[in-house]
């Protein structure tokens, strides 16, 4: 896997810039760069979320066993790991959409079937967390 590191100075930066400027530099390298893992030391964070994983090593290992082709990591505190998904097949139009109804619920939806896309219906959805299923709309 190649690095690449980057010192940034007189820029305030947080996650989404650094992201932002990954991003740019995964444009160049690969024809559809795909972040596959990324780390956000001051904040402690990093995707994915693997419970009880070391914040600060376990999301390199994930991005090196997910075919992660190149790590862009931006003044050590931000690192984002990328493979290009150019070489696998893709998926042709799907049936299906994703959508969230106005209280943030998620649901996966038969398109034919969705009337109004910002109305999640029984009839065409069901909720990602089968919790919220009662609280969709009838009609």
């Amino acid at each position: 896997m190649k690095h690449i590191e980057l010192t940034l100075r007189g820029l305030p930066l947080d996650y989404q810039m650094a992201n932002a400027i990954a991003r740019a530099v995964a444009l160049q390298l690969e024809t559809e760069p795909t972040l596959v893992a990324w780390h956000d030391a001051p904040e402690g964070r990093m995707s994915p979320v693997i419970e009880g994983a070391d914040v600060q090593s376990r999301w390199q290992d994930y991005g090196e066993a997910h075919g992660g082709d190149f790590a862009v990591s931006i003044n050590g505190d931000y690192d984002f790991i990328f493979a290009d998904s150019s070489r696998y097949e893709t998926l042709e139009h799907s049936p299906y959409v994703a959508l969230r109804d106005s209280q943030g619920h998620e649901f996966l939806c038969l398109a034919e079937h969705l009337r109004d896309p910002a109305n999640p219906r029984q009839e065409a959805c069901f909720a990602v967390d089968e919790s919220v299923m009662g609280g969709l709309h009838e009609g």
